[in-house]
């Protein structure tokens, strides 16, 4: 009887990344080199161990969709049953890959005390915070001796968390050949194996996704198309050369908290509910990023609570804070507007008057001379200026006026705000001792 081929690797890299046997596996770099079916098969090796868990996961549950259809048309026919939301896969030994997400910083809690052997993670530059990642690949990990525990993630250059997935794999220009690197702390292995398009026979002869790929604008093209590992600029990018021209002059580096200064917070608040604060400080002739921080699906007192420990933990003297002007808004449950729920639970924000996207983006170029930018701590703040872009139309090929809005939206609009209100960023009245940092939020409350 002849034996059915579901399905087989490609010849060279999809077949390289399915045999290596580092604990961390990156694969892809660019756009159509199989990734995510090389995902797929990645944990079948163990699906006849009883014993065995593997764990697929995206930053949102829901892009994990187009997967779960996929994946059925290889696991069901091996006799998996598809059962839950997330999707899970229990195969006739008793082995399971389950799914899950990373939308919030605090999702990986979900997964801790576990134990997966296999951990599969799809288009891992959208996860912003290496700390999530790091927290979740605790949980790979393996009591049974004859399964090796290892991370297979894919990814492209592009997304929030570009620059700790460079540094954490070595990236640099456009990858040639695998790299090997061993992680300095653990001294477990780490392996990037770079595939796109022209490693993928089946997706090669699309000449609609060829033309796709080579359409892109300047910038998009280079990272999507060819895998570029430099610092992106995009064309129709709205702050290209004003970061250019910061790294050349020194102000995207270690800028460190400044006892002395008073520490503003400007906030965004998304509708898709995610919360974006930068942390900033001031002199006459310099506006510095020190710190910033981005979450979603956390109520106000969650990011209250986190204002807090970092008056405590950083010894954050706190001046002004500053929320959008759409703050002001009542919610219909409570009657009441961000602003007011703020203050009774000892927060008092100042709101950004309300300037056009235009005009504002017209005065963060004013303003980008006095930037500085503390590397590392605002990767995900850089990252996202530097994305920060015009709408593209592919069916016209030319740019819209009205920015895109994704994950770059936010640290954009922090950068806007922070503009509109830089010169009601003071040092007055500063607070010598700033004890837990709450006497600054909300000085006529005293301690909390």
């Amino acid at each position: 009887m002849e034996t059915k081929i579901l399905w087989k690797p490609n010849p060279g890299k999809q077949t390289e990344a399915l045999c290596a046997d580092e604990f961390e596996i990156g694969y892809g770099g660019r756009r159509g080199g199989g990734k995510t079916a090389a995902g797929i098969a990645f944990p079948l090796y163990h699906k006849d161990h009883p014993l065995f868990r593997a764990l697929v996961i995206r930053k949102n549950a829901e892009d994990l969709n187009d997967w779960a259809d996929r994946a059925r048309r290889i696991y069901e026919p091996l006799g998996a049953i598809a059962t839950g939301k997330p999707i899970q896969f229990v195969f006739p030994s008793g082995a399971v890959i389950r799914s899950g997400h990373l939308k919030d910083e605090n999702a990986y809690g979900k997964y801790q005390g576990h134990e997966y052997q296999n951990m599969i993670i799809e288009e891992l530059t959208q996860i912003p915070s290496e700390d999530s990642y790091l927290k979740l690949i605790a949980s790979c990990r393996s009591t049974i001796p004859e399964i090796k525990p290892q991370v297979f993630a894919t990814f492209n250059p592009d997304g929030a968390g570009f620059s700790w997935v460079k540094r954490r794999f070595g990236l640099h220009g456009i990858p040639k050949e695998i790299i090997r690197t061993i992680d300095n702390q653990t001294k477990l292995t780490r392996i990037f194996i770079p595939a796109g398009l022209q490693d993928n026979p089946y997706l090669d002869r699309d000449p609609q996704y060829r033309s796709f790929l080579n359409g892109l604008p300047d910038g998009l093209r280079e990272a999507w198309r060819d895998g570029s590992w430099d610092d992106p600029i995009i064309k129709g990018a709205y702050y290209t050369q004003e970061l250019l021209q910061a790294r050349r002059e020194g102000r995207i580096k270690l800028v460190a908290h400044d006892p002395r200064l008073r520490v503003h917070t400007i906030w965004d608040m998304g509708i898709d509910d995610a919360m974006a604060i930068g942390f900033v400080q001031r002199t006459s002739t310099e506006t510095r990023f020190i710190n910033y921080y981005q979450n979603s699906n956390q109520g106000l007192d969650f990011y209250i609570a986190l204002l807090q420990d970092y008056g405590t933990r950083y010894k954050y003297n706190y001046g002004k804070h500053f929320a959008p002007h759409d703050a002001n808004q009542r919610e219909k449950s409570s009657g009441k507007t961000l602003v007011q729920i703020a203050e009774t639970m000892g927060l008092r924000f100042e709101v950004v008057p309300m300037v056009g996207v235009q005009d504002g983006i017209q005065l963060v170029r004013l303003m980008f001379p006095r930037l500085y930018f503390n590397e590392g701590v605002c990767d995900q703040l850089i990252n996202g200026i530097a994305n920060y872009r015009r709408e593209w139309n592919e069916q016209l090929l030319k740019y819209h006026d009205s920015p895109v809005h994704d994950w770059s939206s936010h640290p954009a609009d922090v950068l806007r705000y922070t503009a509109v209100v830089e010169e009601k960023m003071t040092n007055e009245d500063r607070i010598a001792q700033s004890g837990s940092g709450f006497k600054s939020l909300f000085p006529e409350m005293g301690e909390f």
